[in-house]
């Protein structure tokens, strides 16, 4: 499976955080599992959906409230992955495309919202105008995370390849302990979420 084919199945996947079923199909460990195993790196896309799940589980999307896109971000770094990403620029590549997201996502509820009463006219004339208006909107969406999704992974693949060797030691250290920090930060967020509710 090519990079493009996993960006296009993460397109659909992420469709089920808000607009489709919500099946938690879109679950960050999901995505990841799933993307993995279609491109042949199971283990890889397990480890990064675990470690975005961890991350982003207390943050959720309550109300009006979007937090950052932890599908977006485990499938993301599972396609740079798969694709030889070194494993600290996979998770910055995850990171960015998660907040990036969620900021695109906001500005399209936004249009969306606006777009409400020429939705409820197309629902009072009855047919198919309506169908087709939410079709649109549910296309709309998922081309926009698979153009955000790419433009970030072919970015984050591009400086892994041309530039991140040369690099400062000092900002690659720093890039790995984070990364390698992630699954422990995630896992002191929910301890402490945890402990609150208690």
């Amino acid at each position: 499976m090519t990079a493009i084919a996993g960006l296009l199945a993460l397109a659909v996947l992420e469709l089920d955080a808000v607009l489709v079923a919500q099946t938690l199909a879109s679950r960050p460990l999901v995505v990841g599992i799933l993307l993995g195993a279609l491109q042949g790196r199971a283990l890889a896309g397990a480890m990064f959906g675990a470690v975005f799940e961890l991350l982003g589980l207390c943050d959720l999307p309550v109300g009006g409230r979007l937090p950052w896109s932890a599908p977006v971000a485990a499938g993301t770094a599972t396609v740079l992955a798969v694709g030889g990403t070194s494993f600290p620029l996979c998770f910055a590549g995850g990171v960015a495309a998660g907040a990036l997201h969620s900021r695109a996502e906001a500005f399209e509820r936004k249009r969306r919202s606006a777009s409400g009463d020429a939705l409820a006219e197309r629902a009072a004339a009855g047919g198919r105008a309506l169908g087709l208006a939410l079709g649109a909107s549910v296309i709309a969406h998922a081309a926009m995370t698979f153009a955000l999704a790419g433009s970030v992974a072919v970015l984050t693949a591009f400086l892994d390849r041309r530039c991140w060797m040369d690099a400062p030691e000092l900002l690659r250290a720093g890039a790995a302990l984070a990364a390698s920090s992630a699954p422990w930060i995630g896992l002191s967020g929910v301890a402490v979420w945890g402990l609150r509710r208690a």
